[in-house]
């Protein structure tokens, strides 16, 4: 990982295309909305592979009515909006390094507390009482743009330590197979070589081997009592192959 990359000032950029287009999209009920909003970050998403995505993690986590629920890494509320309108979730929390989106979030989501992260200041952890805990905790595709490794060990922590029931970390790119991915992406774009390294050379991917998170959450197994499982991405999911899941359950 390139250390001079700073998500922190990229994501904050007023111009920021997932803010801008986020505010600019128009209301409408909540799956489509929902879904509209997911669109932006993910622009090849269709309809149908939203809802697989979407019953795959209800399915996952064990959502139940009322219950309370953490996303990490929010971007502009697109799953936290779904979550929380289909199962009238309370007290859920919102956690994203851009503050322009938590912004536009505080508009959308009802009955959600937001905190902003910074990758290079774990205060934001301490502040949270030890007495708040959610029913359900989950990460969309944000472990990739972590810097280090001492901040995924102080994410999972965080995450395990308030979450009463399931924790998914949904699509961690899969470090075996990152070379087949990067090329996929290139011919997606329909790039050549140098045009895809020119382009993503100031916003690289973080990609993990599951040895690594298995040596971390035998370090954590030492202060919390939970069992976790690596769990296939739905076949729906773009890339699916390229990467996976994991599901930690107290």
């Amino acid at each position: 990982m390139n250390k001079d990359i700073n998500w922190y000032k990229i994501f904050n950029n007023k111009n920021f295309s997932y803010i801008k287009n986020s505010k600019e999209l128009k209301r409408s009920n909540y799956p489509f909305y929902s879904y509209n909003l997911a669109k932006i970050i993910y622009p090849e998403l269709s309809y149908d592979k939203f809802k697989n995505i979407i019953k795959f993690m209800e399915k996952t986590l064990r959502i139940k009515r009322r219950g309370s629920i953490l996303d990490f890494g929010s971007g502009n509320g697109a799953f936290l909006n779904y979550f929380i309108k289909k199962y009238n979730l309370k007290n859920n929390y919102s956690f994203e390094l851009s503050l322009p989106l938590i912004k536009f979030q505080k508009k959308l989501l009802d009955r959600t507390n937001f905190y902003q992260t910074h990758q290079s200041n774990f205060k934001v952890f301490d502040k949270i009482n030890n007495n708040i805990i959610v029913d359900h905790s989950f990460s969309n595709s944000v472990f990739q743009y972590f810097n280090d490794n001492m901040y995924c060990f102080k994410v999972l922590d965080f995450l395990i330590k308030v979450t009463k029931k399931s924790l998914l970390i949904y699509d961690i790119k899969d470090f075996n197979k990152k070379n087949i991915y990067k090329e996929r992406v290139r011919v997606r774009q329909n790039l050549s070589k140098t045009e895809f390294r020119n382009k993503y050379k100031n916003t690289p991917i973080r990609f993990y081997t599951k040895n690594f998170f298995i040596r971390i959450l035998r370090n954590l197994k030492k202060k919390y009592n939970f069992k976790y499982k690596f769990v296939s991405l739905p076949s729906s999911a773009t890339d699916s192959e390229l990467g996976y899941c994991l599901l930690i359950q107290k």
